[in-house]
């Protein structure tokens, strides 16, 4: 394949996980005996430049024109998104004559803690179902995809923004240069550009394979999102590592020599340095962990299943498809997904073909394997209860383990403060 960021012909492939359908594509009941399309998800490692990539491309069309995922669905990520907005209006002086532009904006979660605290805000999203969802609630919304000549429609009818934020959706882009290239116009008009994005290096040391699937097309560290950034004009100039989605890397960026590049930016390239991100080696010893992983993960839930045990995938997020279709989980080891987010109700997975039932009328099992793990502190706190009583949390990454009531406090303190 050629290099989605530099165009360098020497990109290998380091994990194959098969033929997977589109994550995010569910399946509605009538539709069960129908095969359903799939495509190689393949991690790839350019030589050149660095960068983390799948080599095939699904449309944007078929992923993003229709989206199960709402922003709003989880405390967690609605407190983050306050937390962010807070620390970005103090930082950069933010008021009411600022305007913000989010990129991919889903349901206006982000931009709604912005109008919190007074400034203006404008999504870009290209799901219309979720579009329909912000604009009911009162987030100006314009329905396309970001690109460059997205960039000069907004310079035109709104006027320059202050801050253009994209937070889960960098690495979502087929038309990646077009979109940075929109970036740096809006830069060049005084914009700051901050990009929230699930950080390569956190992937790397957790073991966190399932975020890799066909929406994801590439997965940055700073030096590869750099790479990008300075073909357009563009420097990261700040950094920090958020905990959100397992760990996330918060990159400031501006014009090129516009700010103050920090000390926080040759830091972390020196760490990324010293963790071999400029070699395959490191990406290859990954591969190997995921496979180790997989037969561990097995081994418990056939446990489970052979002492007639009841086990339900709690989650039906994009990285649990991976995780079920990587490791071949399907009801012959889990009866169905739980979820809260009623877009999903009454679906069955891609692939697995889990049905998708309501958390709140499903009789509890046994155990929960835990797919959207990267929220587990906050499951942990809502179903204490049905832990203590003696169910179980299958946590399967960084490594598969069990949470039961013996050694609940260990992973979840929380519940024993007054």
């Amino acid at each position: 394949m050629i290099c989605r960021v530099c165009s360098g012909e020497t990109v290998e492939v380091v994990l194959d996980l098969g033929e997977q359908p589109h994550c995010n594509t569910l399946i509605p009941p009538e539709h069960a005996a129908e095969a359903e399309p799939v495509y190689p998800l393949r991690l790839c490692y350019c030589h050149d430049c660095t960068t983390a990539q799948i080599d095939y491309t699904v449309p944007k069309e078929t992923m993003f024109s229709w989206y199960p995922y709402v922003s709003g669905t989880t405390r967690t990520l609605r407190d983050h998104f306050d937390d962010s907005a807070a620390r970005l209006v103090e930082r950069l002086g933010l008021g009411g004559d600022d305007l913000v532009v989010d990129i991919g904006s889903n349901d206006g979660t982000w931009l709604k803690a912005f109008a919190r605290h007074g400034v203006r805000g404008i999504g870009v999203e290209p799901a219309e179902n979720v579009v329909e969802l912000a604009r009911a609630d009162g987030v100006e919304t314009l329905h396309r995809f970001f690109e460059e000549a997205t960039a000069r429609e907004i310079l035109h009818g709104h006027g320059a923004p202050s801050l253009v934020t994209a937070a889960g959706v960098f690495f979502h882009l087929e038309e990646l240069h077009s979109a940075t290239e929109g970036a740096a116009i809006l830069c060049e008009a005084g914009a700051r550009f901050c990009i929230q994005a699930i950080y390569l290096g956190e992937m790397l040391s957790k073991n966190h394979f399932d975020n890799i699937y066909h929406e994801h097309l590439t997965y940055w560290s700073l030096t590869s999102i750099s790479s990008l950034l300075e073909l357009h004009g563009l420097e990261v100039f700040d950094v920090s590592l958020l905990p959100i989605h397992g760990g996330t890397m918060e990159y400031l960026v501006g014009r090129k020599g516009a700010n103050p590049v920090q000390p926080s930016v040759a830091q972390l390239r020196k760490d990324e340095t010293a963790a071999g991100f400029d070699r395959v080696e490191t990406y290859r010893a990954f591969a190997e962990r995921v496979w180790e992983i997989r037969d561990r993960l097995l081994d418990i839930l056939t446990q489970y299943r052979d002492a007639g045990k009841t086990v339900y995938a709690f989650g039906a997020p994009a990285k649990g498809a991976t995780m079920l279709n990587s490791f071949g989980i399907d009801t012959g080891f889990l009866d169905c997904a739980t979820e809260r987010n009623p877009l999903k109700f009454d679906q069955l997975m891609p692939g697995s073909r889990l049905p998708i039932v309501d958390e709140e009328k499903a009789d509890p099992p046994d155990a929960y394997l835990i797919l959207p793990w990267n929220f587990l502190g906050e499951f942990l706190l809502r179903n204490r209860d049905y832990i203590m009583g003696g169910g179980a949390f299958i946590v399967p990454l960084p490594e598969p383990h069990v949470i039961t009531g013996e050694n609940f406090s260990a992973y979840c303190p929380e519940h024993e403060q007054p």
